[in-house]
């Protein structure tokens, strides 16, 4: 190596040195801080003071050694919360776009469901009496969801929305109906069975002066219906008197 290449290489490594100083400079001087926190969210189901607090949890605020993706995961993990995108923007900002969760059913009587299929847990005291009720296993939440609302659609001619859904292990279905009733659609064909329903529920009504209780359609060519009992009748009956 030539003289001239190595005072070359020394003055390389020098310059090198002086820029990496000044970069060290730069970074920790307090010049360069976060000033402003823009929040874009609906505040639905959170407060700007709750996620205010959030925020504070991560301290720094040095615009070069604030990590975002730190303030990501503090924001993602409160209960309502269903994604989070935080960014950096020079030199002295935070924006902040937040998504919550928009709560469909009560799953297991334990957590919510999101629209897009996701359990999520909040307190019990925020899981909502008029939301649906849904039970399954965890793995199979999504697709529960998806049929919970096709079953939904085509029980229309009935007059009544599902109040609870019921799926066990096997894959059988059991629903219940705001009305109260009952309907068993068992491990498959459980579409074809519910427009069957609904396509002679008019002509199960005039056939009789009580009304269904229970209807069992694991049947290939028809349903069992068990209707109620005088005495449930009755019962029912002074029970609407008494609340007026």
């Amino acid at each position: 190596m030539t003289k001239l290449m190595q005072l070359s290489l020394i003055g390389g490594l020098l310059l090198l040195l002086l820029v990496v100083a000044m970069m060290g400079g730069l970074i920790e001087s307090d010049r360069w801080k976060i000033t402003q926190v823009n929040v874009a969210a609906s505040f639905e189901r959170i407060t700007a003071e709750q996620l205010r607090r959030v925020i504070a949890k991560t301290p720094e605020r040095s615009f070069f050694r604030l990590e975002a993706s730190q303030i990501k995961d503090h924001i993602e993990n409160m209960s309502w919360v269903e994604s989070a995108h935080v960014v950096k923007h020079w030199p002295d900002t935070l924006q902040i776009k937040v998504k919550e969760h928009v709560a469909v059913a009560v799953w297991n009587d334990e957590a919510l469901l999101s629209r897009a299929g996701e359990i999520f847990f909040v307190d019990q005291g925020e899981l909502g009496s008029e939301l649906p009720r849904l039970y399954g296993e965890d793995e199979q939440a999504k697709d529960i969801w998806e049929d919970f609302v096709s079953y939904n659609q085509l029980l229309k001619p009935v007059g009544y929305e599902i109040a609870k859904a019921q799926v066990n292990e096997r894959g059988a279905w059991q629903l219940v109906l705001r009305n109260g009733l009952e309907l068993v659609l068992g491990t498959d064909q459980h579409e074809a069975r519910i427009v069957r329903l609904a396509e002679t529920w008019d002509a199960l009504l005039a056939g009789s002066e009580k009304l269904p209780e229970k209807v069992d359609l694991r049947y290939s060519n028809g349903y069992v219906v068990v209707l109620r009992t005088q005495l449930a009748t009755e019962e029912q009956a002074v029970m609407d008197g008494e609340m007026g």
